[in-house]
Order: structure tokens, then sequence, then C-alpha cells
């Protein structure tokens, strides 16, 4: 099912079967409707990662050995209750 405003339609397809889409998961779908209301997909589009800014964190590496100016943090074995 695609869901947006306006309503529901049923996705039909290659694609939609191979793809492994759960609820909630945003994507685009090129496709067209069919006779009996359906959507047949032809490409389904994810979107991609958010552009990250540069971070203050440096690392300089000069053979096996690797400097590191700024911050860093190191969390291990959190347990969450």
């Amino acid at each position: 099912m695609l869901e947006d405003e306006s309503g529901r339609i049923r996705l039909v397809g290659h694609h939609v079967r191979k793809a492994r889409l759960v609820t909630g998961v945003i994507i685009g779908a090129l496709g067209a409707e069919t006779a009996n209301g359906d959507f047949e997909v032809v490409d389904i589009c994810y979107p991609g990662m958010a552009p990250q800014p540069s971070s203050a964190l440096e690392v300089a590496v000069q053979g096996d050995k690797m400097e590191v100016d700024g911050v860093f943090y190191c969390v291990s074995q959190v347990l969450l209750a």
C-alpha cells in the first residue's frame, strides 16, 4: 500500500515483490495506475543520507600510527532499560 493525503493505493509489480518494505518507509515509486485500480511499480527510489557537516575531528595517519586532534567519544556496552 502507498498512502498519501489523497488516499491509499495497492502497489504491484516485480519491483514491489523483490523489495523489502515495511510500514513507514519513505520511497519514491515510478509507475502507472492499472485498469483495476492498482499501481504498477516500474522503479523504486530510496532516500539517501543528508549531507553531513564537517567534523572538528581531524585524523592524521603516518605509517602505522594515528594521531587524533579534537573531541573523541567512545561508548561501549550501553544498556538501556
